[in-house]
């Protein structure tokens, strides 16, 4: 794990000195395609998205003990201040747009409460009752419109508990916050195959006054079936990295990642919430670059009209968008020259500013569509 790390961060400094150590995503240019086959029969559409805010649970476990319950009641309100069914009707429309065959969701946030609590007290009793959980209000919202798409895979990641103030007694209720990353199909695409796992390597935050607190992050995949062909698609969300030891559990996750799909046949459909800075120059942050040197291409480089070397045709003046965590990835073991991939169009969605609905250039992106053909060699 130390090497990986040092050799990232070398390959990082050295930056576009280091090009030609880089796999086949930056060979040569692509040939010319037409945008017609993105609109064929046997064309996939994936979507990557966060389906709920940030939650900071890691900040919230490290916050001193006798202000959490203070701090945990901020948190919630600020999750219930959210109106639930127009950000469901907003990821509807994102959805109608694209219609994608498979969708890969990350932060799926759930939250139970326990009225009253025990936690603070040394009580084991786990919050049940459901007070806010977005993907029921985004299912309902999709099959309104005559969208049927079904959940087919979901893997717990963080589950904590924590209480909170409800009375200047003081009373305390427990909140139970519960991550997970679901996998959803549309009514025609069938799967079958589904497997999910949680990482072994994941932080462990002290956790004031509720002892050391796991916060596990995981994967779910699924073999399905698109106008004939078969691919594995997964989702993923790995540690973030805003320091040392973020960066450790991060690459050791992906290389876990990469080892558990590493004897995979079917081609490989990779998406997901990375937290990895993809646009450094030509080379890209360490765990970016692992992915790559493990035969994956990021098929934001392959849309048309990008450049591939910049990094993905990243426009200037957007740190945000530069960063690019939201990935999709594709690994084809049938045939290895990415130059086969076909034609790519990719978008983001998610921006939290004013802009044009499904602009490519929004400021801050939860999610990523992408439309793509592989090879005709990955049949099935």
């Amino acid at each position: 794990m130390k090497r990986a790390i040092a050799v990232g961060l070398w390959m990082v400094a050295l930056g576009a000195c280091q090009v030609a150590a880089l796999p086949q995503v930056m060979e040569e240019r692509r040939e010319e395609v037409s945008t017609s086959e993105l609109f064929d029969r046997g064309a996939l559409t994936v979507m990557t998205r966060d389906l709920s805010p940030e939650t900071g649970l890691e900040r919230l476990l490290r916050t001193p003990g006798e202000e959490l319950p203070a701090r945990a009641t901020a948190v919630l309100g600020a999750l219930h201040s959210e109106d639930v069914s127009t950000r469901a009707r907003a990821l509807a429309d994102e959805i109608q747009y694209a219609r994608p065959h498979l969708i890969g969701l990350q932060r799926v946030a759930q939250v139970r409460r326990q009225s009253p609590g025990d936690s603070l007290f040394g009580g084991t009793r786990a919050a049940e009752a459901v007070t806010l959980d977005v993907l029921p209000e985004l299912m309902d919202e999709l099959e309104v419109r005559g969208l049927h798409y079904r959940e087919v895979a979901r893997v717990r990641n963080a589950d904590v508990e924590v209480p909170v103030f409800t009375g200047a007694g003081p009373t305390f209720d427990d909140v139970r916050l519960t991550d997970f990353d679901v996998i959803l199909a549309r009514a025609d695409v069938p799967v079958d195959g589904v497997r999910t796992d949680n990482y072994a390597a994941r932080r462990e935050v002290p956790g004031a006054g509720l002892g050391p607190v796991a916060l596990p992050r995981g994967w779910a995949s699924v073999a399905a079936t698109v106008e004939g062909r078969k691919y594995r698609f997964v989702s993923t969300h790995l540690e973030p990295a805003p320091d040392e030891e973020g960066l450790r559990v991060q690459l050791a996750q992906a290389e876990e990642l990469i080892g558990s799909l590493r004897g995979e046949r079917l081609p490989v459909v990779l998406v997901g919430s990375f937290n990895t800075p993809a646009n450094l120059g030509l080379v890209g942050a360490p765990t970016y670059r692992e992915l790559l040197l493990a035969g994956y291409v990021d098929v934001w480089t392959r849309r048309l009209g990008s450049a591939l070397t910049d990094g993905g045709d990243v426009p200037a003046g957007l740190p945000a968008l530069a960063e690019r965590g939201n990935l999709v990835l594709v690994r084809n073991p049938v045939m290895a020259s990415v130059r086969r991939l076909g034609p790519v169009l990719a978008y983001g969605v998610g921006s939290t500013r004013e802009a044009p609905r499904f602009e490519p250039g929004s400021s801050s992106l939860a999610g990523v569509v992408a439309r793509l053909r592989m090879p005709a060699s990955a049949r099935n």
